[in-house]
């Protein structure tokens, strides 16, 4: 996956995900099919703006370093956190927290677009 690495934390930095390529992965985290993804991490945080297209999911993984946010920007899906399944749609925000499992699927019939921050602390 293509990251932009930043050795420390600048405030008030523009993160331009229009000049970050876009890397295809393909079974994510052992999931259906494959995501598209453009990353920024810093040692603190990784954070992307994901694509999922209609079908396709990022499989069960634990966040052993960190908590996990994403907010939908559209689309709709579904999240089982800890084993416990939650639908969301645009305008939503689903989070997992640090030494949780979880999985994300795309189960409607366009993309998937999820901002998403991971916290590596």
């Amino acid at each position: 996956m293509q990251t932009t690495d930043f050795s420390c934390i600048i405030l008030g930095m523009i993160i331009n995900f229009n000049e970050i390529s876009e890397t295809e992965i393909q079974h994510m985290h052992n999931g259906d099919s494959f995501i598209c993804a453009k990353m920024m991490m810093t040692p603190e945080s990784k954070v992307m703006y994901q694509r999922l297209p209609a079908g396709s999911s990022i499989g069960r993984h634990k966040m052993t370093n960190g908590s996990e946010t994403n907010y939908i920007i559209s689309g709709s899906g579904s999240q089982i956190c800890d084993g416990v399944e939650e639908v969301f749609s645009e305008g939503m925000c689903i989070y997992c927290p640090k030494d949780s499992s979880h999985s994300i699927t795309n189960t409607g019939n366009s993309d998937l677009i999820l901002f998403t921050v991971i916290s590596l602390k």
